[in-house]
């Protein structure tokens, strides 16, 4: 069977099933450096293209015994068990299983990996993950049902909370599931002032637009995942929720000083819609926006 193909943004989205099989994906949303696909996999064995990006497999449903049949590799996938498939290597599999098979597949650019670990001081050439059936990490499946939930919720954290989770997958797999022994990856440090006032303020001038993290990150020359971290370290909160909250206090402030619609005031901010804003604005303040007015 053919893979799916999609273009987006001049980028090869390549994914590992065939179409009728996925049930929704990430396809066309322009997430960078990962996709995802909620998947029901057929009943008889079936096999995978090699595809040019590392594929982590979250088992959605009931527990199943699978086999990979080209290298023999076996285990059982408990519900929220993971499976590693590093990028370039075709699979086929036998799963002995009672009902149906939901996955969640996430696909990963070797360019993240390999920018994420020369950020850190180590050889990207040298940094292989190590293919896994069956086990169960509850980062990632944290990371992954975030992802899922982003996309249910049609964007509701934006590209840059979708970035924020890549990195933090990215970082993950290396300290945990790759040849690295001994990573580099959690030394504490903060932004300088200099450096920090920059990127705040490019945030402020921008709110009303669609941040992404590699571009915060562009201003202050420094890679996204060294940003992300340092300005947690910095502010006490990753980048994405530091743009949230500033988006919610920027509304607060348009809300008492213009008798702009919430719908204008939404855009305003750089939410989509009302929704979005009446969500977040709830889950900081405890109050609706009409409560608050």
């Amino acid at each position: 069977m053919e893979p799916l193909s999609v273009k987006d943004d001049s980028l090869e989205r390549i994914f590992d099933v065939p179409p009728e099989h996925i049930i929704q994906s990430s396809s066309g949303k322009g997430w960078n450096a990962l996709d995802i696909a909620e998947v029901i996999h057929p009943h008889d064995d079936f096999s995978l293209p090699a595809i040019p990006r590392h594929v982590l497999v979250v088992n959605l449903g009931s527990p199943s015994e699978v086999r990979e049949q080209h290298v023999g590799r076996q285990g059982l996938l408990k519900t929220g068990n993971l499976v590693i498939m590093p990028a370039g290597a075709p699979t086929s599999w036998h799963l002995e299983r009672e009902e149906e098979v939901r996955h969640l597949h996430l696909y990963l650019s070797p360019t993240l990996i390999q920018n994420i670990a020369a950020s850190a001081d180590v050889n990207p050439d040298r940094v292989e993950l190590i293919d896994t059936i069956g086990v169960f990490d509850p980062q990632i499946e944290s990371i992954a049902l975030s992802l899922l939930a982003e996309l249910r919720s049609d964007g509701l954290g934006g590209k840059l909370y979708v970035e924020s989770l890549a990195t933090m997958l990215g970082i993950h797999l290396l300290r945990h599931h790759s040849s690295l022994q001994s990573p580099s990856l959690a030394t504490s440090a903060h932004l300088a002032r200099t450096t920090l006032r920059p990127a705040i303020n490019y945030i402020e001038e921008h709110l009303a637009e669609e941040l992404s993290l590699s571009d915060i990150a562009a201003v202050v020359h420094l890679s996204p995942y060294h940003f992300a971290r340092l300005f947690k370290e910095s502010t006490g909160l990753p980048p994405h929720r530091y743009v949230i909250q500033r988006r919610i206090e920027r509304a607060k402030l348009l809300m008492t000083t213009t008798n702009w619609s919430f719908t204008t005031i939404a855009h305003a901010v750089g939410f989509s819609n009302e929704s979005h804003l009446a969500l977040h604005f709830k889950r900081l303040t405890g109050l609706a926006p009409r409560a608050y007015r």
